[in-house]
């Protein structure tokens, strides 16, 4: 046991344990007193300089964000998973390279971060199912269109936000975008015109009284 912890404090893996303990504490806090911490703003944004090329970028980093669930499952989720796989890895790799406390095992970081994320794609996969059938079940039989929420999380047109809708004594939140290339900042009012043409998020505008 002792060698153990000498090898997960050890300089090379000490980020690493650090990251899967808070992740551990974030996840203990969240089951025994419901809080969430959310962090939608890590969503994608996407910014160009040439109009022309927009298209063709967002495609690309959209199928990137596809591929790893982000967007269809909580961000946290994710990040939970890749922090603990990579953890895995360098726990298990650099005493067998005898780099824990060499600088040259800080190189062994990307490769675990690729593996961490390959994992973490197999593994969330039965959650992704999950997932969305209790997005059916919760969310389905609500009609959305019209109804007028507050910004949670930033908005603009090419980023993803949050918004919060009160619906028969309880608070929704949805993810949305700008229907324009105005952006919405935390705490305005915006109405929801239409959902996206996958029904993963809703495109709205100003609302003013």
């Amino acid at each position: 046991m002792q060698e153990f912890f000498h090898i997960a404090f050890s300089k090379v893996n000490f980020i690493a344990t650090l990251f899967a303990i808070l992740f551990a504490i974030y996840w203990v806090i969240t089951i025994f007193t419901g809080l969430d911490l959310d962090v939608t703003d890590a969503d994608a944004d996407i910014d160009h300089d040439h109009p022309e090329t927009q298209h063709s970028g967002d495609s690309a980093w959209d199928s990137v964000l596809k591929f790893f669930y982000i967007g269809e499952l909580p961000i946290l989720f994710i990040l939970s998973l890749v922090s603990i796989f990579m953890w895995l890895v360098m726990v298990n790799i650099t005493p067998l390279l005898g780099w824990e406390d060499k600088w040259i095992g800080f190189v062994l970081y990307l490769p675990a971060f690729i593996v961490g994320l390959l994992l973490t794609k197999v593994v969330a996969m039965p959650f992704l199912k999950l997932y969305r059938m209790f997005n059916h079940k919760g969310e389905q039989s609500i009609d959305f269109i019209g109804k007028v929420g507050t910004v949670v999380a930033g908005i603009r047109q090419n980023k993803i936000g949050q918004i919060e809708i009160k619906h028969e004594g309880d608070v929704i939140r949805v993810y949305a975008k700008s229907m324009t290339d105005e952006e919405y900042k935390t705490g305005e009012q915006v109405i929801i015109l239409e959902a996206s043409s996958d029904e993963k998020f809703y495109l709205v505008q100003s609302y003013n009284l």
